[in-house]
């Protein structure tokens, strides 16, 4: 393996943010993980691998290898041509695999589950990672599986869901960044059971067809989100982001009535009930407040700064233009965390994954 050197990162994330890679390298498959990891030993370097580029913020020329997935093969069953021949078929999607054209596939060869993950940025591998959710369903009501390639040992293996531990946007591979998505393995559905929950794709799809439909297709749902999330969302490919920047933070009902009290119109959603404290018996309704609309009525949203700001129509997204750094952009941030903190005595917590010039480091608001 032969590395390019100094290569520009700007093309492979969202932000466009022109940082160099010391060393860069695309990886099609295991053999190709492998010799990186070996490169890596012989030369004591760090390494650092890239998806679709819309879930980190690089704030630094990285000092080692950058690897860019590019393992993209789908694992169709034999049966798909057959519609219905049962109610429920395995697939599975190597890690460079681009999620929302798996997403498209899926619904044209007759199946559902995915469709409410539609347009969700970047490729397979990060799916599991992050637990991709949007509109009342996560990756996790459809994963069976992921294959894994440790980069500390060389070893493969694969986790079944469960070990997977999926939280929200929370998973095991959070703790163990060395290892390393290869392939995704789901279980969809023939039967469609359309997930219409949220009131707004409902909507959505009375809006596009014209009538209300109790019962919408895969396809008038994939339709209804897309639509939802281009209204909402900009483009990466003319507004430089990375989606949502901060999680929805997760509160207690007795935070939500305090806050209430102060702030009328506080947008929150009930969450599964949890325990309090591990050492309690006793529970509590826990509800996910809009992290959005805590942003948005501390007067962020349209804010800009030199070549970083608020979204002017999302407050949960951050965009960057010209020749703004990823310092500038977590700087940002970290002066939005501090004022719904102070406001709302909520911290948000950083989505996307950030990067200096040797790794992956974490900022924890005091």
């Amino acid at each position: 393996m032969k590395p390019q050197l100094k290569v520009s990162l700007k093309p492979y994330n969202t932000l466009s943010l022109d940082v160099k890679a010391d060393y860069f390298v695309r990886i099609h498959n295991i053999n190709d993980l492998h010799l990186a990891r070996n490169f890596c030993q012989m030369n004591d370097c760090p390494w650092l691998l890239i998806g679709g580029g819309s879930n980190l913020v690089l704030t630094q020329d990285f000092e080692g290898l950058v690897m860019v997935m590019a393992m993209d093969k789908v694992f169709w069953p034999s049966n798909i041509t057959v519609p219905k021949m049962s109610d429920k078929f395995a697939l599975s999607a190597e890690a460079g695999y681009e999620w929302d054209r798996l997403v498209e596939e899926t619904i044209q060869k007759g199946a559902s589950g995915l469709e409410n993950l539609s347009l969700i940025p970047g490729q397979v591998g990060a799916a599991p990672i992050q637990n991709i959710g949007a509109y009342g369903v996560e990756l996790a009501h459809c994963l069976t599986s992921v294959d894994v390639f440790d980069f500390k040992t060389g070893q493969t293996f694969q986790l079944t869901t469960t070990e997977c531990k999926l939280g929200y946007r929370d998973s095991i591979f959070k703790t163990h960044p060395h290892w390393i998505v290869t392939q995704v393995n789901l279980t969809l559905n023939f039967e469609h059971e359309p997930q219409v929950g949220y009131g707004i794709i409902a909507d959505t799809i009375a809006s596009i067809s014209g009538q209300s439909i109790t019962d919408p297709s895969p396809q008038q749902i994939r339709d209804a989100v897309i639509h939802i999330r281009r209204t909402k969302l900009p483009d990466p490919k003319y507004i430089p982001n990375v989606g949502s920047f901060f999680k929805n933070p997760v509160v207690t009902s007795e935070q939500v009535e305090s806050l209430t009290q102060i702030w009328p119109g506080l947008v929150s959603y009930p969450v599964a009930l949890i325990p309090v404290a591990k050492t309690s018996k006793t529970h509590s309704s826990y509800y996910k407040l809009a992290a959005g609309w805590l942003i948005d009525k501390l007067g962020w949203k349209g804010f800009r700064e030199g070549g970083v700001g608020v979204h002017e129509h999302q407050a949960l997204v951050l965009v960057c233009s010209g020749s703004a750094k990823g310092k500038d952009v977590l700087d940002l941030a970290l002066r939005i965390q501090a004022d719904v903190k102070a406001n709302f005595g909520v911290k948000l917590e950083i989505e996307p994954r950030l990067f200096d010039s040797r790794g992956e480091f974490t900022y924890n608001l005091d």
